[in-house]
């Protein structure tokens, strides 16, 4: 079972840094500086929260780590899950 917040998906969803910037909407670049360290701030927090906690469920649930697929099924998957996740309304501001 995957551990807890953003390091959890990091280590559960088997998903590379590009696909992980496309269902956060944000530069690989960003989740790189997220890996090291640095921490969403503002709006883009308060959605990386609801977005780390789906992706964590679908760890849980097993829909994450994808089975092997080709490259085209991948990213169409990544595609959609990316539609879904970004709709998703951003957690209460504090």
């Amino acid at each position: 079972m995957a551990t807890g917040g953003f390091p959890g998906v990091l280590q559960g969803a088997g998903l590379t840094r590009s696909e992980l910037a496309a269902l956060y909407g944000v530069s690989r670049q960003t989740i790189h500086a997220w890996i090291t360290g640095g921490a969403p701030r503002g709006y883009t927090a308060r959605m990386a929260s609801v977005i780390t906690a789906a992706l964590l469920n679908s760890i849980e649930r097993k829909v994450l780590p994808f089975a092997a697929v080709s490259r085209e099924v991948r990213a169409a998957r990544i595609a959609r899950m990316a539609k879904t996740l970004q709709s998703l309304k951003p957690a209460p501001a504090k």
